[in-house]
């Protein structure tokens, strides 16, 4: 019986640590790949889904690296529920229209819903210039993006052609290209199980303690 509470005092003592979720691929960005073209007036929509585990923290804020448009360029931010293939349901969040002054330079554009409390699932964080194409000037601008689609693994970008017509987004299907977005979440923060490596040494002195205690009980019985 003290053997077999020793173990188990050892085994939960080796709970595995907590570490923290988290979005954010652009240190994983070299700084000038792209993806193009964005803005007015075809391919007004550009974004990237993402999948929010349980008992995560508010979405603060989402940012994107956007340049070389062109021209200024209006456009607003979004969240929505993602069901695999559209948006879905009403927005979460819209921002107020904002103005990106056409620059060569990538420039890192940020939207804050503030306190934004996601359930557990998927959803797509995107910007579009649909709402505020009315008198603009044509507008191509470029996304910073991975060269691949392995930096963030819980989701994808993801665009639609779909113009000034803002009801496309939670009614048509929309496409997407294996490359990650150079993009960042504040916020969504929640505890996923990591062991430390302190656990698993506390874990394998259980498990070899329990293994010495049976063998010597082997011996004794033959």
């Amino acid at each position: 019986m003290a053997v077999l509470t020793l173990f188990c005092l050892l085994l939960a003592v080796a709970t595995p640590a907590q570490a923290q979720f988290s979005i954010n691929t652009i240190p994983l960005w070299n700084g000038t790949s792209f993806i193009s073209s964005f803005g007015v007036t075809d391919t007004a929509t550009y974004g990237e889904t993402i999948t929010v585990p349980a008992g995560a923290s508010p979405l603060n804020a989402f940012s994107f690296e956007i340049g070389n448009c062109g021209a200024n360029v209006t456009m607003r931010g979004e969240v929505y529920a993602w069901n695999g293939t559209m948006a879905t349901g009403a927005a979460l969040y819209e921002s107020a229209p904002f103005t990106l002054t056409d620059s060569a330079a990538f420039q890192l554009v940020t939207f804050t819903p503030g306190s934004l409390t996601l359930p557990a699932g998927q959803y797509v964080l995107f910007a579009s210039t649909s709402k505020d194409q009315s008198g603009a000037q044509h507008s191509a601008c470029r996304w910073g993006a991975l060269t691949n689609d392995t930096g963030y693994t819980g989701g994808a970008f993801v665009f639609m052609n779909n113009t000034a017509n803002a009801a496309l987004w939670t009614t048509n299907a929309w496409s997407n290209i294996a490359e990650d977005l150079a993009f960042q979440v504040t916020g969504l923060s929640a505890a996923v199980p990591a062991a430390s490596t302190t656990s698993l040494l506390i874990g394998a002195l259980a498990l070899t303690v329990l293994g010495i205690v049976l063998l010597s009980r082997s011996r004794l019985r033959a």
